[in-house]
């Protein structure tokens, strides 16, 4: 599949992205497409559920699974603004997708949220056998802008705000 198949899958991504953070929210989006057909997506929700583990790949591929009765998502792609973290490429791994494509890569986000380096997906996500097309930087400088009015306040800050009681 060229890249330019793959630009309007990460537009939406990128725009449900912008979504998630004028939201209050952190700003990393996911979908999940199928023959061509975007079959689900998810903002980020860390902060809506108070879980540290609700990232935008986790909570799209768990939410799909649960309502598909699917175990296997062989045959399906999964399209993100964000290169998957460690935690999403070991969910993408055990999902056995067969493709995921990001638009900004780890490096990228580290310019924006001043976080520690971190690896990238492809070697997590291909561990074993099973061998996931990873796909990315796509479309990388449209993605950059989501983070570039972003506060990037910790997620323990962010909560607090939006959990007073």
């Amino acid at each position: 599949m060229s890249e330019d198949l793959h630009v309007p899958f990460i537009r939406v991504v990128n725009h449900l992205a912008w979504e998630s953070a004028e939201a209050g929210m952190d700003p990393f989006a996911a979908i999940l497409v199928k023959d061509g057909e975007i079959v689900a997506s998810s903002k980020d929700k860390c902060i809506i559920y108070s879980d540290p583990t609700a990232h935008a790949e986790l909570v799209v591929i768990s939410e799909y699974c649960r309502s598909s009765k699917l175990i296997s998502l062989e045959g399906v792609s999964l399209y993100c603004n964000t290169e998957p973290c460690v935690m999403c490429s070991g969910a993408i791994h055990w999902s056995r997708l067969s493709t995921v494509v990001f638009s900004v890569s780890q490096k990228g986000l580290q310019q924006f949220s001043k976080g520690k380096p971190k690896p990238s997906c492809e070697p997590m996500i291909n561990i074993g056998g099973k061998k996931t097309v990873v796909i990315g930087p796509v479309l990388e400088e449209e993605g950059l802008k989501v983070f570039e009015s972003f506060p990037f306040l910790s997620k323990k800050e962010r909560h607090a705000k939006m959990h007073k009681k």
